[in-house]
């Protein structure tokens, strides 16, 4: 991708720890951006300046981890890729901020039909957003699914044993999951409502 500078200009990554210049302001990495992107929208700019409320001229070093994340998100947005590439997108916002964010993100899908590829750790604060998810473990895909397909296939139930279940029955039930507290036992399993009713 180094030299394809065709593919490098429809792809924008947003990194967990973004990168700015040492010093460097929002406006200028505003004018950075715009030298790297030549479909980098200005006018865009100034709307996501505006919903985000960032000091344009103070040094972004300065920022919280937060602030420099909605930086990063800005900038990237307004680069108008087709491809978003974000790290930890929500790490370090507020919970008010997340959602600002998620929506901005739905927005320019929606607008656009930009594609967004969010890496995360927390599930649950994907799945208002993302209508597709993949497990990534040691390099390869472990699975990959429609987010409706896999919520329908994954279930967790409570019961109670009056004596504790024996280690091969618990493998032989399919368990994504398997907790025991005396004798409450919480499993998440995989399989259809009607499979899992059966186990």
């Amino acid at each position: 991708i180094d030299e394809n500078l065709a593919a490098k200009e429809r792809i924008c990554c947003v990194a967990d720890e973004p990168f700015y210049f040492p010093g460097a302001s929002l406006e200028e990495m505003k004018n950075f951006y715009a030298g790297l992107y030549p479909k980098f929208d200005g006018k865009r700019f100034d709307e996501l300046q505006d919903v985000f409320r960032l000091r344009r001229k103070a040094p972004l070093r300065r920022f919280s981890k937060g602030m420099q994340k909605q930086a990063a998100i800005l900038l990237g947005l307004s680069a108008m890729p087709r491809y978003l590439l974000c790290d930890e997108t929500f790490d370090g916002l507020d919970p008010v901020m997340r959602q600002l964010v998620k929506r901005v993100l739905a927005d320019a899908v929606a607008k656009r039909g930009l594609t967004a590829v969010i890496a995360s750790h927390n599930l649950r604060e994907l799945e208002d957003i993302c209508d597709h998810i993949g497990l990534l473990h040691k390099g390869g895909i472990l699975f990959e699914s429609e987010l409706d397909a896999l919520k329908e296939n994954i279930h967790t139930v409570q019961a109670v044993f009056r004596e504790a279940l024996p280690p091969e029955r618990i493998a032989s039930l399919g368990t994504v999951s398997f907790k025991q507290r005396g004798s409450m036992v919480t499993a998440v399993l995989r399989g259809s409502e009607a499979d899992v009713r059966a186990k």
